[in-house]
């Protein structure tokens, strides 16, 4: 047991690591190179074409997309991370009619894929008036019963106790939550905003039916695009241009790391 935890285990944590990281890897090294030598499997590359990063921002609207990306991302994850935790706080504290109910019928959601509602949102958006715009775009992925059941079971196991000392000193119900709970949920929180932002970050198929015009594509679709417009398809430009895209998602974790942590050491706070 002494030689598994001194030698196997972090042996074989070391080899998980760098399979997850070697394609990550290879996607920054393959998109220095030119286009004839892009498919060489090499672990560093005899040239470092930086064209390339400058040709994936002049030859498409990329910031554009990325701008696109930023916005639906950023604002999906604020407003559902506040609903969601508001929803949550609502079916672990207060008794009222149907609270069960409406909680199972929450959880229900979960079981249907998005390929059968897809078209009956696609409908519904389009009647509103939302297609091509930023609301059919953020709307409609706000909405979401996997954060209600999380931000549900943390405040389950919340300490009364922080919230009867709140009521004491004079707060309400709603000055209790947005002044006590809500600031303590960062374990729930954290790695809810770093799920939700890079589920909207990496959503193609909702974006790709919303959006006809090319000035409302987020960064999935342009990536797309760029693979599939013309006859000849530019690698190293794709790879320049999807290592680019990945940049925000790099920053959102170590921004996030510190919190994630802290979130941690928390939970071991009763």
């Amino acid at each position: 047991m002494r030689i598994m935890n001194r030698f196997l285990l972090p042996s074989v944590s070391i080899i998980v690591g760098i399979a997850m990281i070697f394609p990550i890897y290879m996607l920054f090294i393959s998109s220095f190179r030119s286009e004839t030598n892009v498919f060489n499997i090499q672990l560093w590359p005899t040239e470092f074409v930086f064209a390339n990063f400058v040709e994936a921002v002049t030859s498409s609207h990329l910031l554009r997309s990325i701008m696109n990306s930023l916005i639906v991302s950023t604002t999906v994850t604020a407003v559902a991370m506040l609903f969601h935790a508001m929803s949550g706080y609502a079916l672990a504290r207060f008794n009222f009619p149907g609270k069960n109910v409406i909680f199972a019928w929450m959880l229900s959601t979960l079981m249907i894929p998005f390929a059968v509602i897809m078209l009956p949102l696609y409908l519904i958006t389009k009647n509103l008036g939302m297609t091509n715009s930023f609301s059919g775009l953020i709307i409609p992925a706000i909405f979401n019963a996997y954060g209600i059941f999380l931000f549900r079971q943390f405040y389950r196991e919340f300490p009364k106790e922080l919230e009867e000392a709140a009521y004491i000193e004079g707060l309400s119900q709603a000055g209790t939550f947005f002044r006590i709970a809500l600031p303590l949920s960062m374990p729930i929180i954290a790695p809810l905003t770093i799920g939700f932002f890079l589920a909207n970050w990496n959503s193609y198929i909702w974006p790709l039916i919303i959006t006809q015009k090319e000035t409302m594509w987020v960064i999935q679709v342009q990536l797309a695009n760029l693979v599939g417009g013309g006859y000849v398809t530019p690698w190293n430009i794709v790879l320049a241009a999807a290592v680019i895209a990945a940049l925000p998602t790099f920053l959102l974790f170590f921004v996030m790391q510190k919190y994630l942590v802290e979130g941690i050491k928390m939970t071991g706070i009763k």
